[in-house]
């Protein structure tokens, strides 16, 4: 009986090979059901969306620039004094 049931778990355990054409199949056949999931944005809503990075990397500039501005200010105040 113990003999059975392992021969029978051996079996049921093994997986039918495939072949690679068939998994190469099965890929693009996934890949095209998710390629329908696709939603595209809007002409406004890439143009928005530009903008705002565009704004951004800007302040972020603005930012850095002050601070090299400050740092800079700061350290030939210093070696002024020290030198």
């Amino acid at each position: 009986m113990a003999e059975e049931k392992k021969a029978v778990s051996a079996s049921a355990s093994k997986k039918p090979k495939r072949s690679i054409f068939a998994g190469i199949q099965k890929w693009f056949r996934e890949l095209r059901a998710e390629i329908k999931k696709i939603v595209w944005s809007t002409r406004k809503q890439v143009i928005n969306n530009t903008v705002i990075v565009i704004f951004a990397v800007l302040l972020v500039g603005v930012f850095v620039w002050a601070l090299d501005f400050v740092f800079a200010f700061g350290r030939d105040i210093l070696i002024s004094t020290l030198g």
